[in-house]
């Protein structure tokens, strides 16, 4: 590793200290013969634009300081070319350091990245919007819309906004195009996975394989409240495959229809879409340095 860039999200996380994050790193890559930057970002999408730069100048790899957002801004600056997306997590939810092992202590993830093998993963793509996690598009799009509004983060704020658009939220139907099937369903949860998990443990695609060229589609009927409270934990402990109301198939490619437009989340990260999505998978096309083996 000869050239590498930190883009650091200065307003992630709970917490929100960009400035210890930074010491960290001068800290930790001052000595090393690597040549870095350190830059911030300063609006919605910048980690995008700085991402480009970094390909442009030819950094080694890209490092995205910050939440699940981030490193989806950070990442699509990066899809197709040789540049390797970095990780320190410094979010609420970290999904995606958790689904890759990335220690969740950010000095640690820096240090570990003086070290970092590389690996080759997948990158899911709905219409227009790369990710690299886990997309929605039923209720886990309208909590994420919601909570992006909701001017606090971290768990406990995301677990009420949860809570109160769950009441709130009426399925509606959506026809599925896979694989020559069609499917008609009024799913609570729409979700296409290419990791395991949303973040903060919670496990959408237990068995989802983010570089073995598919995604999880991921469709959950509505349940009884009843039967909902009774199975939530499932989503914490890997399970959630083993209700009755969750279907899960692996697809390559994947066309929705539904009524109307409305919302969908890709990492998190909410759009307002059309009636019709294109869901598709691009195999291995982006580049993710990790820390070493233990």
């Amino acid at each position: 590793m000869k050239h590498i860039v930190f883009i650091v999200n200065p307003i992630s996380g709970v917490h929100r200290k960009p400035e210890r994050l930074i010491a960290w790193i001068q800290e930790i890559f001052g000595p090393s013969a690597a040549e870095y930057r350190i830059l911030k970002t300063r609006h919605r999408g910048h980690g995008v634009e700085l991402a480009k730069e970094g390909v442009r100048q030819g950094a080694d790899v890209v490092v995205a300081v910050g939440g699940d957002g981030t490193i989806n801004e950070v990442a699509r600056g990066l899809v197709g070319s040789q540049t390797a997306l970095g990780v320190v997590p410094a979010g609420s939810g970290n999904g995606f350091a958790r689904n890759f092992h990335i220690p969740l202590n950010p000095k640690r993830a820096i240090a570990g990245l003086l070290r970092a093998t590389y690996r080759w993963i997948d990158v899911g793509q709905i219409n227009s919007h790369f990710f690299v996690n886990v997309a929605g598009m039923g209720l886990d799009a309208v909590i994420s819309a919601n909570f992006e509004r909701f001017g606090m983060r971290g768990p406990l704020p995301y677990f009420i906004v949860g809570v109160r658009e769950y009441f709130r939220y009426h399925p509606r139907a959506v026809d599925l195009h896979f694989d020559h099937q069609r499917l008609q369903r009024f799913p609570l949860l729409l979700s296409v996975a290419n990791a395991p998990q949303y973040g903060n443990g919670a496990i959408i695609a237990p068995e989802a394989i983010p570089d073995d060229g598919y995604l999880d589609l991921c469709v959950l009927s509505p349940l009884p409240l009843w039967k909902t409270v009774l199975n939530l934990h499932r989503l914490f402990t890997g399970t959630i495959h083993y209700v009755k109301a969750m279907e899960i198939f692996r697809i390559r490619s994947l066309t929705v229809e539904r009524s109307g437009p409305g919302y969908i989340h890709t990492d998190g990260d909410p759009h307002m879409e059309g009636q019709r999505l294109e869901v598709r998978i691009l195999p291995r096309r982006l580049k993710l340095a990790l820390q070493p083996a233990t």
